[in-house]
């Protein structure tokens, strides 16, 4: 399950992963080479992976046209966006970075249908703001 500007999309998440980048205000060695260095803020990148076995799953097709229009959250194509996981709830302002879609033909014999997924990336505009 996701949530993106508010709206729950019941769209089934097959595949998170996290790029965890790391932000420095300054990083610089001493004569002796020790690091000193403050942390600025931390950013959680995405990359999702959404899946559905039918492919007239309205929220499906509306989750990808939303994240492949103009946003009305920013001037560009940011989103609000929270995502359940085993690590925790996780809320960001994000933005795509890429789409990628894929349909699958399945004939099991009592007609056609489509599995289809498509996977996003996910760029933190802001440090994630909670756990």
């Amino acid at each position: 399950m996701i949530k993106l500007d508010g709206k729950e999309y019941k769209v089934e998440v097959t595949e998170l992963g996290l790029d965890v980048e790391f932000m420095y205000k300054y990083a610089e060695r001493t004569e002796n080479f020790d690091l000193q260095y403050e942390l600025g803020a931390v950013f959680f990148n995405q990359s999702l992976t959404f899946g559905v076995q039918n492919t007239e799953n309205e929220d499906f097709t509306a989750l990808f046209k939303l994240l492949s229009t103009k946003s009305s959250v920013d001037k560009g194509t940011g989103h609000n966006l929270e995502i359940w996981t085993p690590l925790g709830k996780m809320t960001f302002l994000m933005y795509p970075n890429k789409l990628s879609l894929n349909l699958k033909r399945i004939d099991f014999g009592r007609g056609t249908t489509y599995w289809s997924e498509f996977n996003v990336k996910f760029i933190a505009v802001k440090p994630m703001e909670s756990w």
